[in-house]
């Protein structure tokens, strides 16, 4: 099979690394900076390489493409990979707005192939375990959604052109609509250093579902050990917490404990979703373009909120 990975920065070598190590792939990367593209090119067996992403998609021809490219690339590359009825996974946020989006989400409609959203967490065996709580009502239905992810300050500086809602909280939107079934409705936010990269957001949001999520994130901690991510749920009849990388803690009519494996690989299950879903000739994946358009309308809300306030 044919894969081609746009962009070669952390994400895109994170992805290759993995296409690597499961094998039976052939190999092509599109980077625009030559000497990453060489320090690729050393680091990976790969059949083509060039600096023009569409020049190489004409090239190669490949049966699927992984856009890992800085988010303003995404929507063209992943529209020209689906006119050319080529599948497409793309990483978070898959387009920087809501009307490119749905631009999108009509473009995967119209070809043979398949757009993927690179929402990650969906294929984590941790936040599917949690998912599992929930739907074998052993907490009830579901009254509120809590997050927090805290990374180190040196992401103000690595992403300059993006907001930490669409950098980082996005994870915890698309966790928040695939637990509650719900689409977002309203949303209030609060940023500490307004318009700081270093910075605290903090997001509420009404639901459809009649529950309420609040999401927090942070772009502040001095070095890369952060407290591990916390995913809450609370029901009407008890509530659930996963600490992310370790266990989850239930305590509904009784309490206790879930381990998560150690061998989670979420990103080898994530592409291998995607090969199956290019074998299959559709898409396999536990999350679809209209998930991530429900997400891109959810931080719409909350950075209109922050704007407003």
């Amino acid at each position: 099979m044919k894969i081609m990975v746009a962009g070669a920065g952390a994400f895109g070598k994170e992805h290759l690394k993995t296409l690597t190590a499961m094998g039976g792939m052939t190999l092509a990367v599109a980077e625009r900076h030559t000497a990453e593209r060489e320090r690729v090119g050393k680091l990976f067996a790969l059949d083509d390489s060039d600096a023009d992403a569409f020049a190489l998609l004409e090239r190669f021809q490949p049966d699927g493409v992984i856009v890992a490219t800085p988010a303003d690339a995404h929507a063209p590359l992943a529209r020209a990979a689906l006119a050319r009825d080529i599948a497409v996974l793309v990483e978070k946020p898959v387009a920087p707005d809501v009307a490119i989006m749905r631009e999108l989400c009509e473009a995967a409609r119209a070809s043979r192939a398949f757009l993927q959203p690179g929402h990650i967490l969906r294929f984590s065996a941790g936040h599917r375990r949690l998912l599992d709580v929930l739907r074998e009502g052993e907490i009830g239905r579901l009254l509120r959604f809590a997050s927090r992810r805290y990374r180190d300050a040196s992401h103000a500086s690595r992403y300059v052109g993006i907001d930490p809602v669409l950098m980082t909280m996005i994870h915890d939107i698309d966790l928040a609509l695939w637990l509650d079934g719900g689409v977002a409705l309203r949303a209030s936010a609060f940023r500490g250093d307004a318009g700081a990269g270093r910075s605290l957001t903090s997001a509420w949001v009404e639901s459809s579902s009649k529950a309420n999520w609040y999401i927090e994130t942070a772009w502040l901690h001095p070095g890369p050990d952060c407290p591990a991510d916390r995913v809450e749920i609370v029901g009407a009849g008890g509530s659930a917490e996963l600490f992310v990388g370790s266990h989850i803690e239930v305590h509904g009519a009784s309490s206790r404990r879930i381990e998560i494996e150690a061998s989670d690989d979420p990103l080898r299950t994530e592409l291998d979703c995607f090969v199956a879903g290019i074998r299959a000739g559709k898409s396999l994946a536990p999350v679809s373009p209209s998930d991530a358009l429900n997400g891109l309308v959810a931080a719409d809300l909350i950075l209109r909120a922050l704007h407003d306030r």
